[in-house]
């Protein structure tokens, strides 16, 4: 803005034609305030081509006179340099103040004295409590952490929590499952034979019926899995099915499925979708349909039991099927997914049925 300075005048020195209209014949040499209105008759000051009593022209922020220098603001009120740049100075959300220094922040829109933000305002780090007042992450959980804490702790490996309290339950290949995790975990054959059958029926209802009679459950620790891998190993294995040699009696066999001890139950419903998908496959000589189709198929009947739970860590198993960069997995789930899309259920098993005879 630019700064202007009062001009005083002496009337008796001024024609009044300078200021009044030449008709006003009865005032003709009366001069008025501009503010109050009434009679100037000595000095005067000169704004905008308009005269003021010296004590009348005031600052519309302080309401104190104007002496020297004037802004005029936006508003076409009249104000001291001073009391124009407070008016403009940013108030700080937190304690109603004005922020005189040049530098404070900006949070929401709303704008703080760097100290009132940090003390009371900025968000706060889960773990350790100080404020995240630069670049922080935010987990799928809704966590807030400084980047740091990622290569202090350890990482959930179903649900990708960052593990710092000390109720973590540490698996026997040195992965971790954080304390919502370990809650929840598959610990008991009871439990696991229970959930087995809960979703052997809810897999039936859609569609999907697993004939073998004899499908039981054992809990077994990761190192069990890992040499069960072949052909395709696969860095991330939670379960596999095995099945019983010398029965030839379609319907008549007898398998077992063999899951990661401790797995949470959510999770739990879905590796047993995974490997009653397999066991469907067997039934329906699938089993011979690239490894590819095979897993991405499994993985598919994983996510409709995901589908079903309606809770955010069912759309986080189901986001982690959509961006595994798993070539076998990941790729292959993505794959029936978008067959899936298009067709109902059943034309996706007739699907898999003519790739297995291929």
């Amino acid at each position: 803005m630019i700064k202007f300075r009062i001009i005083l005048i002496v009337l008796l020195l001024l024609s009044a034609s300078a200021f009044c209209d030449s008709s006003d014949t009865e005032e003709e040499n009366v001069f008025r305030c501009a503010a109050c209105g009434k009679v100037i008759t000595k000095t005067a000051a000169v704004v905008d081509g308009k005269l003021y009593h010296p004590e009348c022209f005031r600052c519309a922020a302080c309401n104190k006179q104007i002496e020297g220098e004037y802004l005029r603001d936006t508003d076409g009120k009249y104000y001291h340099p001073a009391c124009l740049e407070r008016l403009h100075r940013p108030v700080c959300a937190y304690c109603g103040k004005s922020i005189t220094e040049k530098k404070y922040i900006t949070y929401q829109g709303s704008a703080y004295h760097t100290e009132c933000y940090t003390k009371y305002v900025a968000p706060r780090c889960d773990i350790c409590g100080e404020p995240l007042e630069n670049s922080y992450i935010t987990d799928y959980w809704g966590n807030r952490f400084h980047p740091r804490h990622t290569k202090e702790y350890p990482v959930c490996a179903v649900c990708g929590r960052l593990i710092w309290q000390d109720d973590g339950f540490k698996l026997d290949d040195k992965r971790w499952l954080c304390p919502v995790c370990a809650s929840e975990s598959v610990t008991s054959p009871e439990h696991a034979r229970r959930l087995l059958e809960e979703i052997r029926a809810e897999m039936a209802s859609l569609g999907i019926v697993v004939k073998t009679l004899r499908v039981r459950i054992e809990l077994v620790e990761n190192s069990a899995l890992v040499k069960k891998q072949e052909p395709y190993t696969h860095s991330h294995t939670f379960a596999y099915i095995e099945w019983k040699d010398g029965n030839t009696k379609p319907g008549d066999e007898s398998a077992v499925i063999r899951a990661l001890y401790g797995a949470p139950e959510d999770f739990m419903r879905g590796i047993l979708a995974h490997e009653l998908m397999h066991a469907w496959q067997h039934e329906n000589d699938v089993s011979s349909a690239s490894i590819e189709l095979l897993e991405g198929s499994a993985n598919w009947a994983s996510s409709l039991i995901y589908k079903r739970m309606y809770t955010k860590r069912g759309q986080f198993f189901l986001n982690g099927l959509d961006k595994s960069t798993d070539p076998v997995y990941g790729e292959g789930y993505r794959k029936i997914a978008i067959f899936a899309d298009k067709n109902n259920i059943h034309e996706v098993l007739e699907m898999l049925k003519q790739e297995g005879e291929k």
